[in-house]
């Protein structure tokens, strides 16, 4: 499998794997079912991406012995929060004890006139301050990772609240989450707030 190097301090909590061979050893037939009940090739490919990731971190995390039985039945899986994603040919996981959020998104083209679709005006205001490329992928990460962490009850992600702390190196700082980028990938993790 083809890991992305995540900062030091994400690593105890979230994954991201390049897209690899997925070996279908990892799935149990219920598992197998769902994904062949998705209608589209890419689609069955990111779901089982998405959960080789998850199945992937549980064993490092030392909640599974196999990736085999990572399973939602598993007692030591069921106490833990999961989140998924995934954007071809990348797929992300994070597992914490509290709720979790991760977002994954190739680097694209994006026009920024489209950010009042989904930050607010302090927040768009906030993003052209920033000076990191690609930026408003990063604030779009963010703004899913933390929906995904709220298990998804806000009907659009503008009202989701992003308040920037901060540039680093790579990423951007906010409240609630973090973003990260790694070659043509960025990744958003949200922070434990519970």
């Amino acid at each position: 499998m083809t890991t992305i190097l995540l900062p030091e301090a994400w690593r105890r909590r979230a994954l991201v794997l390049r897209e690899t061979t997925i070996v279908l050893d990892w799935f149990d037939a219920e598992e197998l079912a769902e994904a062949s009940a998705l209608s589209l090739p890419k689609r069955r490919a990111e779901w089982l991406l998405s959960r080789a990731a998850a199945k992937a971190l549980a064993v490092d995390l030392g909640l599974a012995v196999a990736p085999a039985a990572c399973h939602v039945a598993d007692r030591r899986m069921a106490s833990s929060f999961v989140s998924l994603s995934h954007s071809a040919p990348y797929a992300a996981a994070a597992i914490d004890s509290l709720p979790v959020g991760v977002d994954v998104q190739v680097v694209r083209a994006l026009d920024e006139r489209a950010a009042h679709l989904f930050l607010t005006e302090e927040e768009t205001a906030a993003m052209r301050r920033t000076t990191i490329a690609d930026r408003l992928i990063h604030f779009w990460a963010a703004k899913e990772a933390v929906w995904k962490q709220l298990g998804g009850s806000s009907v659009t992600l503008k009202r989701i609240p992003l308040t920037l702390e901060g540039e680093t190196g790579r990423g951007l700082s906010f409240g609630s989450v973090e973003t990260y980028r790694d070659d043509d990938v960025v990744v958003a993790l949200t922070r434990p707030t519970f």
